[in-house]
């Protein structure tokens, strides 16, 4: 066979992958030195195989979304992807924009809410999910997005059993699933712990009767809404880190950091 012949590298043992009257086989061989068995038939689920859908394979791992049909003949959308040095059927998910924290893989939605792709299927090696209802509130595909990106995000309108409404964050915890955490931070007061309120970020000893402590930080401050890493920025190093645009009631802009006054049971505006 010439050059034309060769579509491109075999994934499994490096070998070229040839084109012949049956598909592509590659010519190479294993380090145990038996022939590679690597092949990638010319018809797939009612799909012809081109040169080019061979070369994509080769290339990229995986092709675009097409249409193929089931042993019946109905029709359905999936892609060809190389796994474990074979072609597999590789049905369409809808992936969500950001990468596993725990493996960096793609994180997909499924019936129960959204996992790693790595965490789906019976070779399943990630353990990274976040259930699609938690506490009886839905977890939208944004939200996920800008958990992937590393943003802590104030959700509001979680509920107990008994009813009662509250807020919290999304954290990772050691088992590699998502779980709420309303804890943010100490307070530069008591040293009690900052919890995620409805309205503001309030020190968990604010009912406590012996050592009262009122010290908050409400969530939204002259129009700029206050993240869980702002408030841990302030109570932990007296200021944000960044500069925040804020605004005046007949809607003036300025720019100022929030932070602690002399006595760090305050915010103010420096």
């Amino acid at each position: 066979m010439t050059n034309k012949n060769v579509i491109g590298k075999c994934p499994v043992c490096g070998g070229n992958v040839m084109e012949t009257a049956l598909g592509y086989c590659c010519d190479g061989t294993t380090k145990e030195g038996r022939r590679c068995q690597f092949v990638i038939h010319r018809q797939i689920h009612g799909v012809e195989i081109t040169r080019e859908i061979c070369s994509q394979l080769l290339t990229c791992g995986r092709t675009d979304v097409m249409e193929m049909k089931n042993k019946c003949g109905q029709p359905f959308q999936a892609r060809f992807a190389i796994e474990h040095g074979k072609v597999e059927v590789e049905l369409e998910s809808h992936y969500l924009k950001g990468c596993c924290p725990i493996c960096g893989g793609r994180v997909k939605k499924t019936s129960r809410g959204f996992a790693c792709e790595n965490h789906v299927g019976h070779k399943a090696s990630c353990s990274f999910y976040i259930l699609g209802i938690i506490c009886n509130r839905k977890i939208t595909d944004e939200e996920v997005e800008a958990f992937l990106a590393g943003k802590a995000l104030t959700l509001d309108g979680f509920s107990s059993n008994d009813g009662h409404l509250f807020s919290s964050t999304l954290q990772l915890n050691k088992q590699g699933s998502v779980s709420l955490e309303s804890k943010i931070t100490k307070c530069p007061v008591c040293g009690g712990d900052i919890h995620v309120g409805p309205r503001a970020y309030n020190c968990s000893n604010y009912k406590n009767p012996e050592h009262s402590c009122h010290f908050n930080i409400w969530r939204n401050i002259s129009g700029h809404v206050v993240t869980p890493e702002e408030v841990k920025q302030i109570c932990e190093k007296g200021q944000t880190d960044n500069v925040l645009e804020l605004f005046k009631d007949d809607g003036t802009v300025y720019y100022k950091r929030l932070g602690l006054n002399k006595e760090h049971n305050q915010i103010i505006k420096i």
